[in-house]
């Protein structure tokens, strides 16, 4: 039985299969280039096995120079697969000595092809017939090629390159991959080298045998492929676990997109396509199938809506934000339907398209709702406006119904008294001084009354709390958020956190808020609907919190003035909204101021002495 024939024939045909495994694993993954060096090491691996068992069976001197010539070329291409390998496998230090191993070989190469019988032999003197394991083998005799140190350098090069490699990879705890890679490709090419200098130097007479080490290259490739297999199969559980829990995920989110009406939609930023579920489908009057773009929901969107939800998204794509709003959608029947809307933009890169992904619910009835009571409010409002008014006026005509009274009788009493052929003169100075005092008596009351306006003197309110004017805030928008979506107003909120609290009345604070939040508006109701912008913000200082509420409006003409009672710039106004918030803040040991300039909006500030540490 012919045994180094069947070892060389099942080494090539391992080598075979190998590169064959891994040129197809680079084919469906081309980013991986240690599979491509893996392909190479095999190939050359195939050819080192080829032409070595040809120089092992060859008659002739010509013919034995002859494949020992073709024999370094698969060599080089397989140290240059070992170079690449090693660089991409095990990311050593020193790239350097990989590049000049190459860079020898190659020379080496160079004077194979140009200088003497190869580039071991200068010229061959001889070749002998020996038999191994029952096979007749040849080995020739002959002068040693000087340029054989340029390979053989080459070799210790490599070698070097190797350990670095598996030195970097130690110190980066990937001891498995270390381990495995660097023994198997350390042992062929260390033993290799050993055998060419006692061989081709003629230390010793023996045929050459490089292929049988490359059984250790092959079983190094075969450990990374069945350690890629087995990352295969553990990725394909992964995978198939993930499956199974983003199955789950979906019947949980669509369970809950059924029990909320929701309906889910996609819009892709370049093309301007939408993705819609069938619920959302429903909710705008769009039809079942077909595809649809941004272009066909806006068309349902009511006209007072569309360019402020049309800006909202723009903006949306642009900055990569989330929005929220509240709009009209036409139905078929002409009917209206109010839906709210949140958005939020997705890219996995700064360069990638942009996608805009939301939800969208009907809020018809809890829009009307609101609206009822905001109604049942405004019924309120003015019952307790009347109310105020009665009371006032009821104690007012109390107070001056004595003073001019006597006004009167004095004054009658005065005219009968003139009437007299000869008036007492006297008595009159008396009347008229008692008038002259009841008159200002009169006037007292009416000052006094002016000043309980103008200073805005409460009355008695329940005891005060300890309460968070973040929350107060939150509670009033709560009330007037769909208000200001009505008035196509944008407002930014930007609320300290850990803000500390108050000790108010939180009923006062909320008609403080509600104050602002109106004056605010109706200072922005002459700008376009899609520049009207307010914003509220809370800070936190050493011994008070302050309250800012600025507009973009059309700015107060004399913002020291817009507190006093009676003074407003409204057609309509009565000037005491201001005034009101003035005298609550006082109330509450606090401090209210504005800064204004005509066409650039209008910023009042109001603080509050601080109570706790934190709301």
């Amino acid at each position: 039985m012919r045994w180094i024939t069947m070892l060389y024939g099942a080494t090539a045909t391992i080598a075979s299969t190998l590169a064959g495994i891994y040129l197809a694993a680079w084919v469906m993954q081309r980013d991986n280039g240690a599979y491509l060096m893996f392909v190479l090491l095999a190939a050359s691996i195939v050819g080192v096995v080829g032409t070595e068992f040809w120089m092992l069976h060859t008659r002739t001197l010509e013919e034995y120079g002859l494949a020992m010539r073709w024999w370094h070329v698969p060599t080089w291409s397989g140290i240059c697969a070992i170079v690449g390998l090693v660089h991409l496998r095990l990311r050593p230090r020193f790239l350097w000595v990989g590049w000049l191993a190459v860079a020898l070989r190659t020379v080496a190469l160079v004077a194979n092809f140009t200088s003497g019988s190869s580039l071991n032999y200068a010229a061959l003197t001889g070749i002998d017939q020996i038999r191994l394991l029952g096979e007749p083998l040849s080995m020739a005799t002959g002068v040693p090629n000087p340029w054989m140190l340029a390979g053989q350098v080459s070799n210790v090069l490599l070698l070097l390159f190797i350990l670095d490699g598996g030195l970097s990879a130690w110190r980066r705890r990937e001891r498995q991959r270390a381990l495995s890679l660097v023994l198997s490709l350390l042992i062929p090419v260390a033993l290799g080298t050993i055998q060419v200098v006692l061989v081709f130097w003629g230390f010793v007479q023996m045929p050459v045998f490089i292929a049988p080490l490359m059984l250790f290259i092959a079983i190094a490739m075969g450990y990374e492929l069945s350690i890629g297999l087995l990352r295969a199969v553990r990725a394909e559980r992964e995978v198939q676990s993930m499956d199974a829990a983003l199955g789950v995920s979906a019947q949980r989110l669509s369970l809950a997109a059924e029990a909320s009406g929701a309906g889910f939609w996609s819009l892709e930023g370049p093309s301007e396509d939408v993705w819609a579920t069938e619920r959302t489908r429903e909710l705008f009057g769009l039809p079942r199938t077909g595809s649809l773009n941004l272009a066909d929901f806006l068309e349902r969107v009511h006209r007072r809506d569309r360019t402020r939800l049309k800006a909202l998204i723009e903006v949306a794509l642009r900055s990569n934000d989330s929005y929220r709003t509240e709009f009209r959608v036409l139905d078929p029947d002409g009917g209206v339907r109010w839906l709210a809307g949140l958005g939020r933009c997705v890219a996995e890169t700064a360069s990638d398209p942009r996608t805009l992904m939301g939800v969208s619910m009907d809020i018809t009835a809890r829009r009307a709702m609101q609206d009822k009571i905001r109604r049942q409010r405004a019924r309120l409002e003015r019952a307790s406006r009347v109310e105020a008014l009665a009371e006032f006026s009821a104690s007012m005509a109390h107070e001056l119904s004595q003073p001019l009274t006597m006004i009167l009788t004095n004054a009658e009493a005065a005219q009968a008294l003139m009437a007299q052929p000869v008036p007492n003169l006297s008595e009159v100075r008396e009347i008229l001084a008692d008038i002259v005092s009841a008159d200002r008596r009169a006037a007292d009351v009416i000052r006094h009354a002016r000043s309980i306006l103008e200073r805005g003197e409460p009355e008695p309110e329940p005891e005060p709390e300890h309460l968070s004017v973040n929350d107060e805030i939150k509670r009033v928008l709560t009330l007037i958020g769909s208000e200001l979506d009505d008035q196509g107003v944008n407002l930014s909120l930007s609320l300290a956190s850990s803000l500390p609290s108050v000790q108010a009345n939180g009923l006062m604070i909320e008609q403080v808020v509600v104050n602002l939040l109106n004056n605010a508006c109706e200072a922005v109701a002459g700008n376009r609907p899609h520049e009207r912008r307010i914003s509220v913000v809370t800070l936190a200082h050493a011994d008070k919190i302050l309250v800012e509420v600025a507009d973009n409006g059309c700015g107060a003409p004399d913002p020291k003035r817009i507190f006093d009672a009676f003074y407003t710039t409204k057609p309509k106004g009565l000037g005491m909204g201001l005034a009101i918030v003035r005298s609550i803040v006082r109330g509450h040991g606090g401090r209210i101021w504005a800064e204004s300039a005509p066409g650039r909006g209008t910023t009042i500030y109001l603080s509050l002495p601080r109570d706790g540490p934190t709301s």
